[in-house]
């Protein structure tokens, strides 16, 4: 049996690297080649026009990967010091099956892109898009935290029409904790819970002649309560029912231009807004009236450029130029109650980077070894200003910031350009790939042996091509 179990394992193994068709790529690849943040908990070399981590952006790419199975493995930060960035957000998987030549059905499993964790923060008046401004609250009792949305999933269909493909995405993902309690004629109970869906749809059109158009469009609803209720009604303000709303609305465009045989034009544009809001649902039973406080916020982002992709049998280069903006804005007022008088809160902060600057290259030296390398910086001008009014008395504080800076959200890794580094492995249907620490160049590989806690790889993700 023995041997049969070797014969078969080594049979497949021969088969898959004589006719296996590994579909490398990932977050690894373009963090490797000079990618940037491109939110959603992405990071992307937008001039880089197929690779399966498009599929998180527009659904039609799910069409170019049929039958096929890929992890985002997570794993240190980018210059591989420790390993606090494994986990959730950062670790997701997917797989999709073709049904036949036209329709193909997958999932994407703990990849989310929303702001409903942020949103369900509002009620307690932080966590609003970075201000963190304490006091901010509109709440009339001490909110209570709302767990996280921690198990979102995605569900994929897409349709090739030849030149037209077609994908449509549905996402959910919810968290909840909630208790009661009865004894003799009081009882209470309590819900803390948060909740988000949202749609995906895009378009791929093959234009003829090596030109092709790449068009998306995600719509996301968060919502999240802190619900509490008591019996008899409580003579302190600890009961009250409270619920923040948000609305995401995401545009996307891009387009492959042939110039030749080896370069194409790679533009493309981008929208993103989203906004929040809580609300008092019911006042606490010991409140005279209902909440005289709101609270409001914002966020609006816009990018564009235009870079080339050039390409032989055994070299890929994707590079270009980007403009990138967004803008920040929350806004909380206070009515007049009693001796107190009211008040109004206004702060906006936004970045502007121009230019955005992704480098990314690509080198096959064997069949089934790659080395990549990427370059990426951004000149960022940042501006904070708060807008306050307390009575007749008003003020004033702004701040501005221009300072070149490189930010990814693997690592949180800063300062004046990024260089990275990365390995591509494919192995008949599997492919593996991985940022390699600037470190491993110095001191040699840690997978070996090294004595200090510097690891060799950074990030890693991994897929396998059953089509």
């Amino acid at each position: 049996m023995k041997r049969i179990t070797v014969l078969v394992i080594a049979v497949s193994l021969v088969w898959c690297s004589v006719h296996g068709q590994a579909k490398w790529g990932g977050l690894a690849r373009q963090i490797a080649m000079g990618g940037s943040s491109a939110g959603q908990g992405l990071v992307l070399n937008p001039f880089i026009w197929e690779d399966p981590t498009l599929l998180l952006v527009n659904p039609a790419y799910q069409t170019l990967y049929k039958d096929y199975f890929w992890t985002n493995i997570g794993g240190g930060t980018l210059a591989g010091l420790t390993t606090v960035d494994n986990g959730y957000g950062l670790q997701n998987a997917g797989i999709s099956f073709a049904l036949n030549k036209e329709f193909t059905v997958g999932v994407v499993l703990s990849y989310d892109p929303s702001f409903a964790n942020t949103a369900r923060t509002l009620i307690g008046g932080v966590g609003a898009l970075g201000f963190n401004i304490p006091g901010l609250s509109i709440a009339q009792r001490a909110p209570r935290p709302i767990p996280a949305v921690a198990n979102v999933w995605e569900a994929f269909a897409s349709y090739d029409a030849g030149s037209l493909d077609v994908g449509f995405g549905f996402l959910y993902g919810n968290s909840n904790s909630d208790s009661s309690l009865a004894f003799g004629t009081t009882s209470s109970s309590s819900e803390a819970s948060a909740r988000l869906f949202g749609f995906r749809g895009g378009i791929l059109l093959d234009m003829g002649a090596g030109n092709a158009l790449d068009v998306s469009a995600a719509l996301r609803i968060d919502k999240a309560k802190d619900n509490v209720t008591q019996t008899p009604a409580p003579t302190a303000p600890t009961d009250g029912e409270y619920s923040v709303s948000g609305t995401e609305l995401q545009l996307q465009a891009r387009a492959r231009l042939k110039l030749s045989n080896r370069v194409n034009l790679v533009p493309y544009g981008a929208f993103a807004t989203l906004s929040g809001e809580p609300k008092e649902d019911a006042k606490p039973s010991a409140s005279a009236a209902a909440t005289p406080r709101a609270l409001k916020v914002s966020l609006t982002a816009l990018a564009f450029g235009a870079g080339i992709e050039y390409q032989t049998t055994d070299i890929f280069l994707a590079s270009g130029l980007s403009f990138f903006t967004a803008r920040g804005k929350a806004e909380f007022s206070q009515a007049a109650v009693g001796t107190t008088p009211a008040a109004a809160l206004t702060g906006t902060i936004s970045n502007t980077s121009i230019p955005v600057i992704n480098l990314g290259g690509e080198w096959w030296f064997l069949e089934w070894l790659a080395g990549r390398a990427g370059y990426y910086r951004t000149l960022g001008k940042f501006k904070l200003k708060v807008e306050s009014t307390i009575g007749t008395t008003s003020s004033t504080f702004e701040t501005n910031l221009t300072t070149p800076s490189s930010f990814l959200l693997f690592g949180n890794v800063t300062g004046d350009g990024i260089v990275t580094l990365g390995l591509g492995f494919r192995f008949g249907s599997f492919s593996l790939d991985a940022t390699v620490s600037e470190e491993a160049l110095r001191r040699g590989f840690g997978l070996l042996g090294a004595g200090d806690n510097l690891n060799t790889f950074g990030f890693l993700n991994a897929s396998f091509n059953f089509h």
